[in-house]
């Protein structure tokens, strides 16, 4: 059975092109959400709210996240039910589209 070596994650990290390669990888799930919730849109509240950040934290240096900072992106990606009528509204899943 093969072992991986404590640590090795951090050494590949360190690697030329690693960081680069991770930070695109997540700038085009970034853009399959921005692509699907644009379809979506009232106010493009949501779309600009989708940004690609470095991860926070000493030992997640070298990660880059694809955040959301709209209040209402949950119930704009898996739905929620309407204050007025009751009635549930479909979410848009664009957060599913960038898995």
């Amino acid at each position: 059975m093969a072992k991986v070596k404590k640590g090795l994650g951090r050494r590949i990290a360190n690697f030329p092109g690693v960081n680069d390669a991770v930070k695109a990888e997540a700038e085009r799930r970034a853009e399959r959400v921005r692509l699907v919730a644009s379809a979506h849109t009232k106010t493009g509240a949501f779309v600009r709210s989708i940004k690609v950040i470095k991860a926070p934290g000493p030992h997640r240096r070298r990660d880059w996240l694809v955040a959301i900072n709209d209040p209402n992106a949950k119930s704009i990606n898996w739905g929620h039910i309407d204050r007025e009528t009751g009635r549930p509204v479909r979410g848009i899943h664009a957060i599913e589209a960038g898995l």
